[in-house]
């Protein structure tokens, strides 16, 4: 009995019979081509219905091929959604009445294409509306991040925010790791998070961060894998885009992605240490 053939199959092969090379078929869908080369190699089993559908559209499909190829994404998430225990760090609907904020997320492609690995960083006062944004940004990535988005809250501004340990061991648990093998230290589940992270294409939204302590854990290493960091504290924002964290690598650029002022009517407080604004930063070897 003949295996049906994957996702990864199905693209390759209508990708080809149209006579398409990735960036085309890129420029043609409003997939990037990086996630499309993800695709056809299997990184990513099952994109989401609305990603599909736009190849498909792209790809001029007809009826039948375009059944074969959204039924073949489905069956791909149900696997993973098997494989990705449901409701851990989920990411959350967006506001549905954000509007007027297109030049904030303007900066999402810098974050996209850093190189070879980035943070975002979304700073400023209580109540301006971070998380909002934060949330907005990583929908507007998903489609460039197959292997899953995912969100956690840090509880930053409350009286206990959530322990680099525990906040660890959720993520884990999102990324599909069995809780007997957890490991127990922190340094132990970073460099399991780290591992993960490293080959794949996911976006980690970190919440209202605490302290430094509690973010140095959490970010991703050199690889595939991005965060994006929301915070009011400006010893994380000092020693984020100043200094390099704990593996190989430094800070080597900061870009304001922002100008002062332009997150709501009023702005963002000017007087902040750094200047309110969203800044990516890059690390290198």
């Amino acid at each position: 009995m003949t295996a049906s053939p994957s996702f990864a199959d199905l693209l390759r092969r209508h990708r080809h019979a149209a006579r398409l090379t990735l960036e085309q078929l890129a420029e043609a869908s409003g997939v990037s081509a990086r996630t499309l080369s993800d695709m056809e190699r299997g990184r990513s089993k099952g994109p989401q219905h609305r990603t599909v559908t736009a190849l498909a559209d792209a790809l001029d499909l007809d009826e039948a091929a375009r059944k074969e190829l959204v039924e073949t994404a489905r069956e791909g998430r149900l696997r993973d959604h098997w494989w990705r225990p449901a409701g851990l760090c989920e990411l959350p609907s967006p506001v549905d009445d954000f509007t007027g904020r297109s030049a904030e997320l303007a900066w999402t492609d810098d974050l996209l294409h850093a190189s070879p690995a980035g943070t975002g960083l979304i700073t400023g006062p209580a109540g301006l509306g971070k998380t909002t944004l934060a949330v907005r940004a990583a929908h507007a990535l998903r489609a460039n991040f197959p292997d899953g988005t995912y969100f956690i809250d840090l509880f930053g501004i409350s009286p206990q925010p959530l322990a680099a340990d525990e906040a660890l061991a959720r993520l884990l648990r999102a990324l599909g790791v069995a809780e007997q093998r957890i490991p127990h230290d922190v340094s132990g589940r970073a460099s399991t998070y780290r591992s993960l992270l490293r080959d794949r294409r996911v976006l980690v939204v970190l919440d209202n961060a605490a302290s430094e302590g509690q973010v140095r854990p959490l970010l991703p290493g050199d690889g595939a894998g991005r965060a994006l960091l929301t915070t009011g504290d400006t010893t994380v924002v000092l020693w984020l885009v100043s200094t390099a964290w704990t593996r190989p690598g430094t800070c080597k650029r900061v870009q304001t992605a922002l100008p002062s002022g332009a997150i709501s009517s009023g702005g963002l407080d000017s007087a902040s240490v750094l200047g309110p604004a969203i800044r990516t930063a890059s690390t290198s070897r």
